[in-house]
């Protein structure tokens, strides 16, 4: 839910940003989904086709940059890792496993 309510509310700041907003976006438990609930005084919100678009395209982004983040070793394992085996054997050993494994939404 939490990568939900970001992807929502990231979607909505990017749809209205040149409009002046106040958005509040919060989970709604009738409807079992994250909603917008205030968009600000005078701000034309866009469709919800739109909203949804969007919203579905911040979260790819967000959960595979959050599962990157979780698998990737602390730093200090990384630099002991460059440290004794090299850049190169780093990249093929530890980075683009877990590249290849979570890629970037295209």
């Amino acid at each position: 839910m939490d990568y939900e309510l970001q992807a929502l509310t990231e979607a909505a700041i990017e749809l209205v940003k040149d409009q002046s907003y106040a958005i509040k976006c919060e989970y709604d438990e009738e409807l079992k989904k994250c909603v917008v609930r205030e968009w600000g005084e005078g701000v034309t919100p866009p469709s919800d086709s739109d909203l949804d678009a969007k919203t579905t395209e911040k979260l790819a982004i967000i959960t595979y940059q959050n599962n990157r983040r979780q698998e990737y070793p602390d730093f200090a394992t990384q630099l002991d890792y460059i440290y004794h085996n090299g850049i190169d054997k780093w990249k093929s050993d530890i980075i683009n496993p877990i590249k290849t494994k979570y890629p970037k939404p295209s």
